[in-house]
């Protein structure tokens, strides 16, 4: 669920907002499934019922949500960073936050807190999918003195997170950092093949 600007809310705030969500989620799920389970049995067809894996597998996604919340406040706890972050100014509704003082990430599995002063370049990657089912994701690598991290900024697929460009903002933490562009283009050959086969 997507969340607009808002007052400036604290760990604990979003934690209390991803449960939220994974209740609101599961009861969703249930109402679904009973009305699949009706259309199922007035038509004995059911197959409907299937489309209850989709709202299953955002349940999952919204209880790893959960779970990455919890693990970032107890990093922030265990290496007492609680009150040095300053404020959130941003969170993906995944797996990283922006915040005043620093970028916290998740990456296999690991949660990290960067400097901005630490970050030294970012590339930009595009990637293009020309196929049947056509897709453009836009991607930031953000290279800092000793590591490197991946953040999508942009998809055409519906995914549970939010994206956005957040190039501006780790400049106005860090002018210094440079920026390079990458692009990538995936062409579907079977498809090209099935074509060159018709003609």
């Amino acid at each position: 669920m997507k969340r607009k600007e808002q007052s400036k809310l604290t760990i604990d705030q979003y934690l209390n907002i991803s449960k939220s969500d994974v209740m609101v989620y599961v009861i969703i799920t249930i109402i679904v499934f009973f009305v699949l389970l009706y259309i199922s049995y007035k038509n004995n067809f059911y197959y409907l019922l299937l489309l209850d894996i989709i709202m299953i597998g955002k349940i999952l996604e919204r209880i790893e949500t959960c779970y990455t919340l919890k693990k970032i406040k107890l990093y922030l706890m265990e290496n007492n960073l609680l009150d040095k972050i300053g404020e959130i100014d941003y969170w993906n509704e995944k797996d990283y936050f922006l915040t005043e003082n620093y970028l916290i990430i998740k990456k296999n599995k690991k949660i990290y807190h960067v400097k901005y002063s630490e970050i030294e370049r970012i590339l930009k990657t595009s990637n293009v999918q020309l196929s049947r089912h056509s897709k453009l994701e836009e991607y930031l690598d953000i290279i800092t003195t000793n590591n490197a991290f991946r953040i999508l900024t942009f998809t055409t697929v519906l995914i549970g997170e939010d994206f956005r460009d957040i190039i501006p903002y780790l400049l106005s933490k860090n002018p210094k950092i440079k920026i390079e562009t990458k692009k990538n283009k995936e062409i579907d050959i079977f498809r090209r093949e099935n074509k060159m086969n018709i003609d």
